[in-house]
């Protein structure tokens, strides 16, 4: 009988351009007093989930929420370029009224009607973020031997993880919501692929369950 393994998808605690609604990025910014309490509940949730490491984006607030995570859990953590953020070039930092404000409405509409056909002004594309993380996935899903494997990125990040293992279109992207310092839960078999168990749990959620 194949071995199936679990991938959790976590996303990192609350910065304060969360807090603000700014497109984020590749600038900086530590995890704010309510992102490292987020972070810890995440670890709670994990406890005895059999996490053995965390693959975890690069940026600072992904690495410190994967630490405290750890702190937790006593499972490993390695940083991997693969789930690092979108570059939002021109965008980062800017509110989305700051956006329109700078812009006009027009690459804001294109935006959102067309994610997958979108490039930020001077930044990454989706699609190619994307193509990145399938062979990225599967090969973190297998390198956790008897243990199970958490991935630790972004919001765009994480909503494109979530339609690459379930194989939809980019028409779902805006359909997929998630909190910071939320748990996925999917089980991974080289047969089946990627099965959903649990989506954007969080602890004390009141009924959004264990991942």
């Amino acid at each position: 009988m194949e071995t199936t393994n679990k991938l959790f998808l976590i996303r990192h605690g609350q910065t304060d351009l969360n807090r603000d609604r700014r497109f984020r990025g590749y600038t900086p910014a530590p995890l704010n007093e309510q992102g490292r309490l987020e972070a810890k509940r995440a670890g709670e949730l994990l406890k005895d989930s059999g996490l053995e490491i965390i693959y975890t984006s690069p940026m600072a607030r992904a690495v410190e929420t994967a630490g405290i995570i750890s702190g937790v859990t006593g499972c490993r953590v390695e940083t991997d370029e693969s789930f690092t953020d979108i570059d939002y070039g021109d965008w980062q930092g800017l509110t989305v009224e700051q956006v329109i404000e700078k812009y006009g409405t027009g690459p804001l509409q294109s935006w959102k009607e067309r994610p997958g056909e979108f490039r930020f002004p001077n930044g990454d594309s989706v699609e190619e973020i994307r193509k990145r993380l399938e062979p990225a996935l599967i090969k973190a899903v297998n390198s956790a031997g008897r243990g199970n494997t958490g991935v630790l990125s972004h919001l765009l990040v994480l909503k494109l993880c979530f339609l690459v293992m379930m194989g939809l279109s980019y028409d779902w992207f805006w359909k997929v919501a998630l909190d910071n310092g939320s748990v996925g839960s999917f089980q991974y078999s080289g047969e089946e692929g990627f099965i959903i168990e649990s989506w954007n749990c969080l602890a004390n959620s009141g009924g959004a369950g264990r991942p």
